[in-house]
């Protein structure tokens, strides 16, 4: 083990002029190994072999590029403007009837596409939307849809829309007075029949036959803002004599109704609460609407 001093082995003794002799072989042995080696001969001068040095061999400090050969054009600079994203694709060939199912299509709609397609029909300044535009505010509550659409008719027709109460009776009546000029798309009817079929389907049963020969204007044909019998018909009402009632006055409008000799008159303010009267007057069953 290794002992304060000395080195201890085991079965030997102590004898520092062996110590000696052994330090002084030590000395001499480096001495000699200081001495320069013999250079050796100059080896002539070769060619450098072509390309490069391989980087591996050389220091991290030591810059490095790999040289551009001489038969390759530069690679062309894009130009300042270019972009590096794709280009959009090109937008679909505009249709009016497509456009209109974008405005609405059922229920669940997309505002998203609702938007879309007021925005299409303004930059198309697709004046058959019109009609259809008009009639979706009826049924556009939320704020946003409202006043996009009111906008999109302003643009389209260059008419002012304020947004007030009322204002859809008015664009109505406007329509009406300018329905040459904005004749709604060739599927309205369909489209139509797919906006008043999600209230009843009976609408839509009503409405078909529309599509054969009708004279109509289909645009005028409006929702009265209740569903089918939501408000009850007059029904075989009672009748009593001119002389014997008491309830009208001098200048309530009645409609007056004569077949085979037989004469009635409906009173405008009690029909107008039913808005329809079914009876039956000489024999024969009526209906009538206001």
């Amino acid at each position: 083990m290794l002992g304060q001093g000395y080195i201890s082995t085991v079965g030997s003794t102590r004898r520092p002029f062996l110590y000696c002799a052994l330090i002084g072989a030590a000395l001499a042995i480096a001495l000699a190994c200081s001495v320069a080696p013999e250079q050796p001969a100059p080896v002539p001068d070769t060619p450098t072999p072509a390309g490069p040095t391989p980087t591996a061999a050389l220091p991290a400090s030591t810059p490095t590029q790999a040289p551009t050969p001489a038969a390759l054009p530069p690679a062309p600079q894009p130009s300042p403007t270019a972009r590096s994203e794709p280009s959009p694709a090109p937008e679909a060939e505009y249709d009016s009837s497509a456009n209109m199912f974008r405005l609405f299509a059922g229920s669940g709609h997309s505002n998203t596409d609702t938007l879309i397609a007021l925005g299409r029909a303004v930059a198309h300044q697709d004046k058959s939307m019109v009609p259809v535009i008009i009639e979706m505010l009826r049924f556009f509550w939320e704020r946003e849809l409202w006043f996009e659409s009111g906008a999109a008719l302003a643009d389209i027709t260059g008419r002012a829309f304020d947004g007030a109460p009322g204002e859809w009776n008015r664009w109505m009546e406007w329509l009406g007075q300018n329905a040459d000029e904005y004749q709604p798309p060739d599927q309205y009817l369909e489209w139509k029949i797919m906006l008043l079929n999600m209230i009843d389907p009976r609408f839509g049963e009503f409405l078909a036959p529309a599509a054969q020969g009708s004279r109509l204007n289909l645009a005028e044909i409006a929702w009265g803002g209740v569903p089918p019998d939501g408000i009850p018909d007059l029904q075989n009402a009672p009748v009593i004599s001119a002389d014997e009632q008491e309830y009208l006055q001098p200048g309530d409008r009645v409609f007056g109704v004569s077949i085979n000799g037989e004469h009635r008159a409906y009173p405008l303010r009690i029909v107008n609460a039913h808005e329809m009267a079914n009876d039956v007057l000489g024999g024969e069953p009526i209906a009538l609407a206001y």
